[in-house]
């Protein structure tokens, strides 16, 4: 069972990172938006030029503008993407922007002077490149022997930017030389060319090249730009032959609105989406489309690598592209003339009709297409509707009640990032009052004893954090813990309770008070290496005196590390304590494995010795321990009444109000002095 749960949590922890992945690809996405745009104004700019009047010269200087900002999308996106990723992983996102910067130019450089048909790659490069990067500095970053300084006198930013120089050199070699082997073999395939020994009809070129093109642009490469020698093919056959099959024809009735012939998803969406945010974009991509432009929709849905839209994305074109065919081959349609010759991105409706020599059924078969297009895409956009209601509401039959509950999330494809910007600022907005509000409390160490009831005997003290705000108001630990939590500082605060619990016991020492500590670890620390050298190098120090406590979970994500860092800290006298023993899912399963050395009984069991059960249920915990040679803490003990009914068949100490509350620091010697033998 233990390996299976091991399996399963290495599943959900791979889901999550793909899933974290996508969505930060798509926020890197977004911020390409401006270029993206402009690219496409300028190339609707040139066509406009070319159509309304000879201007060669001013058509040429704007295809270069769109040419130049289209080579710096993949740029962008690689620095972009870095950055976020670099967030999400607590890593400094600026030097990791960079890092990522410069390995996509290099290759961008080194490998299109190689063979031309890598530009094409650019894009997909460009992703690929910030993860690789990213996934490898975090390795590397975490590893003692890349760390430059240890030194906080410099200032946090040039720590990090010092310890990111080794790791950054590292991941730079590496991405070089893997360039290079990947430059050697692919050299030879891109000197061979494409279709140039392959001999298709050009109804079969132009199927392959609709197929293609999809599912390049699915992925985020430029297929217009990898299949050009196929375009060529193709337009060079419908001279040759007087065919219709060309770029005239692909652009006029098979990519309506741009690659997945996307003219038809924006209709379906006014339609038939009930996502206010998805009819605004499909709003404002209307006039773009017109001109078989669809980045906007591409990148702000998204529809790259989103996979519940693969299926009509790819099929609708091909629909397109069978029914044309077939209605220009029927005479239906007058077929398009061979010798005009138009963009992909010439206007919808007027070039169709200029083409087909002035043929209104020409528009006519593009508004059919368009029609169909709209049937094929309404039933994924339905079934998003579906989804999102059966997320929102769950009926309970038998209590008649409805469980609502609005989760952004639960489908791929309603990812909105307009309204999750919205949701991240007002949550950032939050947690920056909460910590506002933090800013202003004063945090300290209080100390509950520990006494052994046989001879009432104090035997140590849990360290427990506290605070109190400018009013001497006391605050509890569930009202900012969870905030901390929140923020991702749980690994800070335990290094702080580490530092002053080790102060204390300092202090005590030279008083020449004997007062053993416990302090609480959080699981995020304990599964993180960097954090938990920190820890163990600090509390090494009390050689023994400040023992660690953890609570109960699954650690199958971190086992490792979190005995490794158990095995470390014994290695130097201290104890391990297993905190609410009984009241988590895994004790059986992992007490062995993570070789503690002590348990913590629940306060819930104490409260339950009031049952015969209760009894019976804390005698087996007690014999549990005894058989695993475990000593034993009993929380939450108020009363003498309690105390009789606890098992005296193994020595334990308590831990609770019978004896104390938690205590300042200076007020620990009076009562160890108190509790420091047989009365």
């Amino acid at each position: 069972m233990l390996l299976v749960q091991i399996l399963f949590n290495q599943f959900k922890r791979l889901m999550l990172n793909i899933s974290e992945g996508l969505q930060s690809l798509r926020e890197a996405m977004i911020w390409t938006l401006p270029c993206v745009l402009i690219g496409a104004m300028f190339i609707a700019a040139a066509y406009l030029v070319e159509v309304s009047g000879p201007n060669p010269d001013l058509s040429l200087t704007l295809k270069g503008l769109s040419a130049s900002l289209s080579r710096l999308i993949p740029v962008i996106v690689a620095s972009f993407l870095a950055y976020i990723l670099s967030v999400k992983k607590r890593l400094p996102p600026m030097p990791l922007a960079l890092l990522a910067l410069s390995c996509t130019l290099l290759i961008y450089l080194d490998a299109t002077q190689a063979f031309q048909s890598a530009a094409s790659f650019m894009l997909l490069i460009g992703i690929v490149i910030p993860f690789v990067t990213v996934a490898l500095v975090k390795v590397l970053y975490e590893k003692k022997w890349t760390m430059l300084t240890n030194s906080e006198l410099a200032g946090s930013s040039v720590k990090a930017a010092l310890n990111l120089t080794i790791p950054g050199v590292i991941v730079f070699a590496v991405i070089f030389f893997g360039l290079k082997m990947l430059v050697y073999f692919g050299v030879s395939l891109a000197q061979a060319g494409w279709f140039q020994e392959v001999s298709l009809s050009a109804y079969a070129s132009a199927l392959l090249y609709t197929f293609l093109n999809s599912l390049l642009w699915f992925l985020g490469i430029h297929g217009a730009n990898l299949l050009q020698p196929l375009m060529t093919h193709l337009n060079e056959m419908s001279s040759a032959t007087g065919g219709f099959v060309n770029e005239t024809f692909l652009g006029a009735f098979v990519f309506i609105g741009g690659s997945g012939a996307t003219f038809s998803l924006i209709l379906a969406i006014l339609l038939f989406s009930k996502n206010k945010a998805l009819r605004l974009l499909s709003y404002a991509s209307i006039p773009i489309a017109f001109l078989n432009i669809n980045e906007l929709l591409l990148f702000g849905l998204p529809v790259i690598l989103n996979p519940r839209m693969l299926i009509p994305f790819v099929s609708v074109p091909l629909i397109n592209l069978l029914t044309s065919y077939m209605a220009i081959s029927f005479g239906w349609v007058t077929t398009p003339r061979p010798d005009i010759q138009m963009p992909l991105n010439a206007l919808i409706g007027l070039n169709a009709y200029l083409a087909t020599n002035h043929d209104l059924h020409a528009v006519f078969l593009q508004m059919l297409n368009v029609a169909i297009g709209v049937g094929i895409y309404s039933l994924f956009i339905k079934k998003m509707n579906d989804e999102s209601r059966a997320v929102k509401n769950i009926h309970l039959k038998s209590l008649d009640m409805t469980y609502t509950h609005i989760n952004q999330e639960a489908s791929l494809f309603s990812y909105d990032p307009i309204s999750s910007t919205n949701e991240l600022r007002k949550k950032l907005a939050r947690q920056k009052q909460h910590m506002e509000y933090l800013a202003g409390l004063e945090f300290y160490l209080e100390y509950q004893p520990q006494v052994a009831p046989h001879n009432k005997q104090f035997v140590g003290c849990e360290a427990l954090l506290r605070a109190r705000n400018e009013e001497g108001e006391i605050v509890m630990p569930y009202v900012f813990l969870p905030w901390f939590e929140a923020a991702d500082m749980m690994k800070s605060i335990d290094l702080w309770v580490a530092e002053a619990a080790v102060k204390q016991d300092d202090a005590w020492q030279k008083m020449g008070i004997l007062a053993p500590i416990k302090i609480n670890i959080s699981s995020d620390t304990l599964m993180n290496k960097a954090s938990t050298d920190l820890i163990v190098e600090k509390i090494s120090q009390a050689q023994g005196r400040v023992s660690i406590e953890i609570v109960e979970q699954s650690f199958s994500d971190g086992l490792e590390n979190v005995v490794d860092a158990i095995a470390r800290i014994q290695a130097f006298g201290a104890k391990v304590y297993i905190d609410d023993f009984g009241t988590g899912y895994s004790s059986l399963s992992y007490l062995n494995s993570l070789n503690a050395d002590a348990i913590k009984i629940d306060r819930s069991f104490v409260l339950g010795l009031t049952q015969p059960d209760g009894e019976k249920v804390m005698a087996g915990i007690f014999n549990f321990a005894e058989a695993l040679g475990l000593e034993i803490v009993v929380e939450g003990v108020e009363t003498e009444a309690q105390l009789a009914k606890i098992p005296k068949s193994v020595p334990f100490s308590v831990q609770g109000w019978l004896y104390s509350k938690a205590l300042p620091a200076e007020e620990v010697p009076v009562f160890i002095q108190r509790y420091s033998g047989i009365h």
